[in-house]
């Protein structure tokens, strides 16, 4: 009976604990949002004044370019119909980084890694292959599910390094962000690539999704502040739009009644 008693506290416990771990919604978007605002926070310039003038030129705030790196975890247990939803996802970033820093040929720029096994890993699309928001949108879209038989995060981010060392440009801020769902199980541990990204001054950002994945190495891949938890794929589709509309010029809730309209 002792033991009946004992094996009842320990499981409700443990239900406890699972229930406080669960990811809110809101919270995930809010932190979403302060992550890319703060990425994209823009920064008083001076516009260099007219040569020969006296004009005293005020400082306009402008926002950083980024170099935008996607890397997807494409592995068989994502499934075929939730990979929909990261590529949705990243639809979403695309559509949060133009309306802060506008993506164009000299604007900001996005790239796409998939990966899953070590050979299948590969990069979809490079920050010169497409300048618009529709083209990057589209060539997300069309991206196919790898369905590999392993998780090689840590060759995702060697590749990473290579292309940002070979493709980045000067003066642009450069991020890798990554989405997967499980502990990668091939290659070299992801700690190395994702340390030698930083050391280059790469900001690095993990978002895990699913309860597979390992906490120890998703804090080991992410920058401090940069590192999020999602309990699911649709999930982090609702939040990341939700971060998206938070980032969109709000009107005050007195906007309305301090207009006034005259009789024509």
């Amino acid at each position: 009976m002792q033991t009946m008693k004992a094996f009842v506290v320990f499981v409700a416990v443990f239900a406890i604990e699972q229930a406080s771990a669960a990811v809110n919604t809101n919270e995930l978007a809010k932190a979403l949002h302060n992550k890319l605002s703060s990425i994209l926070e823009p920064e008083l310039m001076f516009a260099p004044a007219p040569p020969g003038s006296n004009f005293q030129v005020r400082p306009q705030p402008v926002s950083p370019k980024l170099d935008f790196l996607l890397v997807l975890d494409s592995s068989g247990s994502i499934t075929a119909e939730h990979f929909e939803w990261v590529k949705d996802n990243g639809k979403v970033l695309v559509d949060y980084i133009h309306g802060q820093s506008p993506i164009g040929t000299y604007g900001s720029r996005v790239g796409l890694i998939e990966y899953s096994t070590q050979c299948k890993t590969h990069v979809e699309f490079s920050f010169c292959d497409y300048n618009t928001v529709s083209t990057i949108k589209n060539r997300i879209s069309q991206v196919k599910f790898d369905n590999g038989g392993s998780t090689a995060t840590g060759p995702a981010l060697q590749l990473a390094k290579t292309e940002l060392d070979i493709k980045g440009r000067p003066g642009n801020v450069r991020v890798v962000w990554v989405i997967t769902d499980g502990k990668s199980n091939s290659g070299v541990k992801p700690k190395i690539p994702a340390d030698d990204l930083r050391a280059n001054g790469v900001m690095v950002c993990v978002v895990g999704v699913g309860n597979s994945v390992n906490d120890v190495e998703l804090n080991q891949i992410g920058d401090s502040g940069c590192v999020f938890r999602s309990d699911s794929y649709s999930q982090l589709k609702t939040a990341a739009r939700m971060a998206y509309n938070l980032s969109q010029p709000q009107l005050s809730s007195g906007f309305f009644n301090n207009l006034s309209f005259k009789r024509v």
